[in-house]
């Protein structure tokens, strides 16, 4: 049996059509219309709640102590990227413009799970370095997905008007400032008229936040993903953040796992057999914004200006990683319909190998033989 994204095992439809003693035609009008509907739902949940989970971990305080340093890395971080995916897509490859600013936002992605990690294991997380790199995946982080937000508003308009893309941009930019403002004032007071409550079920304050600000930025031409990341960063500063972080983790394992295995199953593996002549510029492209993911990265590192000497090529190896956020990136890029298979699976692979090279290389730039700058002093 063929749907949508692939064909079932007979065996496998066999079997389950004796477990649940139906017939195929029962077992085919199930899986031919609920089941798909079911997972596209749980999938689009799951990235919200994804997103609201990063936002929750985006510690805005951290970002204000180095708060120079880290915008000029993530602002170099994500134009350059952006901007020599997209003309190189679009100049050297001749692929259209909506699929080539897909590609493009995609490579503005930074996974800052994965490179904390890593140093915390190095012993650098609070050096000038970690805490620069830090800042600015969380910059990354917020540009990133405005820009993912205003593609996606484009696509569905199935044109690139600029002006109304500028306007989105200044929405999209309105949004954030307006999240990140009320951080500092009304995360703490909402938490507090929460715990005033005490009630059990004053959690679902946190839900109807999350469900509110997804809506608002609905409302105003944004994608509701936005919203979500909004609404975690209002509460990222706050007493409720470490309770939350663990609440969320639960539902992120159950629903973004979802999200992440439908990217799977919808991406179409074959277009990487190299014997077939079509598909030899899909893997020519993957390629190539592997090797832009890299650079791009690695080059705004050396835009952290400081007087002081400070490892300036650990700090963009260190915004390489795409992860589970470049991952985000390409799933609502292939659920829109706008990625031809061979930008899909080359965008997947991009993030796969910035992924795992990034670990090996940050040890290696970050080598014991050279101190990383003075630790920074915690609070």
């Amino acid at each position: 049996m063929v749907l949508d994204g692939g064909e079932i095992n007979p065996s496998l439809s066999h079997l389950i059509e004796i477990l649940s003693n139906s017939t195929p035609e029962q077992f085919k009008a199930v899986f031919e219309e609920p089941v798909p509907l079911i997972i596209d739902e749980y999938s689009e949940f799951g990235v919200g709640v994804l997103l609201f989970l990063i936002g929750l971990e985006s510690d805005l305080k951290e970002l204000l102590k180095v708060g120079f340093q880290s915008a000029s890395v993530a602002i170099v971080g994500v134009t350059l990227p952006f901007v020599l995916g997209f003309l190189g897509l679009t100049y050297l490859f001749h692929v259209p413009t909506l699929p080539a600013l897909f590609a493009g936002a995609a490579l503005t992605a930074t996974s800052i799970g994965i490179t904390a990690k890593v140093m915390q294991d190095l012993g650098v997380l609070k050096s000038k370095e970690g805490q620069i790199i830090l800042g600015a995946a969380i910059l990354d982080d917020i540009l990133g997905i405005v820009i993912l937000a205003v593609v996606i508003s484009i696509v569905e308009t199935g044109e690139v008007d600029v002006v109304k893309a500028l306007t989105l941009i200044l929405i999209a930019a309105a949004f954030m400032i307006a999240a990140i403002v009320l951080n500092q004032f009304f995360g703490p007071w909402f938490v507090t008229q929460l715990e005033k409550l005490k009630s059990p079920n004053r959690g679902m304050g946190y839900f109807i936040l999350f469900i509110f600000l997804s809506f608002l930025a609905g409302v105003v031409g944004l994608e509701p993903i936005l919203g979500a990341f909004a609404a975690g960063l209002i509460l990222g500063g706050t007493t409720a953040r470490e309770r939350l972080v663990e609440a969320i983790e639960v539902l992120s394992v159950v629903f973004s796992t979802v999200f992440f295995v439908s990217i799977g199953a919808k991406t179409d593996l074959s277009v990487l057999n190299p014997s077939v002549p079509a598909n030899r510029e899909g893997l020519i492209i993957a390629g190539f914004l592997i090797i832009v993911a890299i650079v791009g990265k690695v080059s705004a590192g050396f835009f952290a200006f400081t007087d002081e000497k400070i490892n300036r090529l650990g700090i963009g190896t260190g915004m390489i990683p795409r992860g589970e956020v470049g991952l985000v990136f390409a799933g609502l890029g292939s659920a829109t319909g706008a990625l031809p298979p061979s930008i899909d699976v080359a965008i997947v692979l991009m993030v796969i190998a910035t992924t795992f090279l990034s670990p090996p290389l940050l040890r290696l730039v970050f080598d014991t033989s050279e101190s990383p700058s003075e630790l920074v002093q915690s609070d």
